[in-house]
Order: C-alpha cells, then structure tokens, then sequence
C-alpha cells in the first residue's frame, strides 16, 4: 500500500509498505480522509517529528479489521481518531490528573506500541481500538476529519468555564481560532470578536458568526470599550501563540479575565507581570483534549451546531500533498486562492 513519510526537512516521500499487521487490541483503518494541521505544516518546515505516526494524526475511516482483546468491536464502521481514557495507574492519573496521562499523551504522538512507521497520510493506518470514536450518523468524512481539531477548540473552551453573556475575543482565526470562537458564541458568549493580522480570515470569521473581526491594533481596543462597557474582554483565547499575540489579549482583557494559551509558540513568549498582577489576571494553558470533547465535538456536529464543513477548501492526493505543505508553509498572501480562502486542507488516498 502507498504512504507518505516526512523523509527530511521539506520532502515528503510516497512510498509503498507494507499493510499494517493486525495485532492484538489493535484496529486497522482505511484512511477516508485525514485533515493536513499546523502541527504537520510545523513538522514539514522543520523535519522534526514526536514520532513518525504523527505526521497525519486528524483522519477519518472505516474499520476493515479487529484484533482480538480489543474493549469494542468495530467492524465496518466508520471512526475517527482521537484519545483513550486516561489508564488511571500512571503518576498524573495517580495523583489526579488523568488530562495529562502518559497513556494518552503517547498515543496522541504515536509513540504506543501499536503505532505504525506512519501516519494516516496513507491508505490504511493501525491504531490502539481504544483510540478510535464512532462517526454519528449524518457526519461526513469531511466533517469527521475534523474532528480532532473540534475536540481541541472544545476542550479549550470548558477549560474557561465560559459565563452567560461573557465578551469573548479570540486571537487568530485558523482551525482552531474559528472552532474557538463558534464554541465561544454556543457557550453563551453575548459578544465574540476576532483578531488575525490577514483579512480574508476576518472574514471567514464574520462569516462564521464571529461580531467583529479586526487587525491588532486600537480597532478592535475602541470596539471593546463599546462592547465590553468600558472594561474589555471576560475571556480571551489566543489561538495564535508568540509574544504579540499574548501581548494583544493580556492589552484587552479585562480586570479578573480569564486569558487561555491555546496556540503554540516556537519560540519564548513575554508577558507582562505588572498588568498580570495589577489586574488580576487568569492564565490557563489547554493542551489536547479527552474522550467527553471528542464526542462533544461529534455530538454538536451531528446536530448541525458546530459548522466545521466551512473551513475546508479542498481534498489533494498523494501527488499534490507536497505541493500543498509547500503552500502551507508560505504567508497566506503567496499561497493559491484555493488554499488561502479556507484554513483546512484534506487529503484523501482515493485521488492520485
């Protein structure tokens, strides 16, 4: 069967290898489509992986076989990727704190020992069966593929404990960002405003509910002396990650709101503890998500809630897959319209 291996800095190889060996309490997957993220654009500017099953971790498919021992019989159904529970035996589970097991975070990167040598950029992937999730009825493959991402906007959102009539922004408007600020708005959000430094994912925002959508800068500031009665934003997700996007939404918070590290950073991020302190600041960092997000996700998907089919602009095959991270990987005014318009690309081992 043909994958696609991150190789080297840049380089995407498509090779042919084996079918993945069944083994106990593992699945095998034909891969219907897998969704391209910022982590794998990150991967392949930089040749840097957590572990080969990484690259390609946001995919959709149909179960094609089980292995004995496994908890669930899957057979011929359609799944998504996502997490196990959390083992309960580790040291963070053991002292409480199963949103960081070891269990789950191996499998979230592909170092479990069911991992395969690839990611689902390939025809067919085998997975732990205690990672796979069920794809509602009325859930599409295109849907599904993101539902990864969707658990990780709603997980990011519980963590903040949203109150009604709360005056969200949300910091950068890719996949997650937009995830972020619909949730925002189906958490009772009363006002949500976008930030994102290119103007067709302003409005995208717009598009997708969001009140407002502006550059960094005293725009959006006078907006939230209206909106926010003169105080600022309760809640602020930075979904972009750096020291400018942190900067921007500790600017605009309010005195005792909550601000919520969602997008990572490559490098150090500053943050002034003076306007921390003075102001009573509430950083919380949202790494991953759980079992109950996954199905929150597919949950508000199913019932047409969470419009997760507008972010995607198109499906590639193996022969454009390189061409598209290349694209990826440039500022959003170089790429082609068809990659710029919308923040998701999908890959499907069914094209060329």
């Amino acid at each position: 069967m043909r994958a696609a291996i991150l190789t080297a800095r840049g380089q995407v190889d498509v090779d042919d290898v084996p079918s993945p060996e069944l083994l106990p309490g593992s699945v095998v997957v034909e891969v219907e489509r897998c969704g391209l993220s910022g982590s794998d654009v990150v991967a392949w500017q930089t040749g840097h992986l957590p572990a080969p099953a990484w690259f390609g971790h946001e995919w959709v498919g149909r179960v094609v076989a089980v292995g004995e021992g496994s908890a669930e019989r899957f057979e011929g159904e359609r799944v998504v990727g996502g997490v196990p529970a959390p083992c309960g035996a580790c040291r963070p589970c053991r002292s409480g704190i199963g949103s960081i097991c070891q269990l789950v975070l191996s499998m979230i990167v592909g170092t479990d020992p069911m991992a395969v040598a690839h990611g689902a950029f390939a025809e067919q992937i085998r997975v732990d069966s205690r990672r796979v999730h069920r794809l509602p009825e009325g859930v599409d493959g295109p849907m599904g593929a993101l539902a990864e991402p969707a658990a990780v906007a709603a997980h990011a959102v519980r963590r903040a404990q949203p109150s009604l009539g709360d005056v969200v922004m949300v910091i950068g408007t890719g996949t997650i960002g937009l995830l972020v600020a619909e949730l925002a708005r189906l958490a009772g959000a009363s006002r949500v405003v976008a930030v994102d430094t290119e103007e067709s994912r302003r409005e995208l925002a717009c598009a997708l509910g969001a009140d407002a959508a502006f550059a960094p800068g005293d725009d959006v500031n006078r907006w939230l002396a209206v909106q926010g009665h003169g105080l600022g934003a309760d809640l602020v997700f930075d979904c972009a990650g750096g020291s400018a996007a942190l900067a921007t939404g500790v600017n605009a918070a309010r005195a005792g709101a909550t601000v919520l590290l969602v997008g990572f950073s490559a490098g150090e991020a500053v943050i002034s503890v003076d306007q921390m302190l003075r102001r009573e600041l509430t950083v919380i960092g949202s790494l991953g998500y759980s079992v109950a997000d996954v199905h929150r996700a597919l949950d508000l998907m199913a019932d047409e809630r969470y419009r997760v089919d507008e972010l995607t602009s198109h499906t590639v095959g193996f022969s454009d897959l390189a061409d598209v991270f290349e694209q990826l990987a440039e500022p959003l005014d170089q790429r082609s319209t068809a990659v710029a318009n919308r923040p998701k690309v999908l890959f499907s081992p069914a094209l060329a």
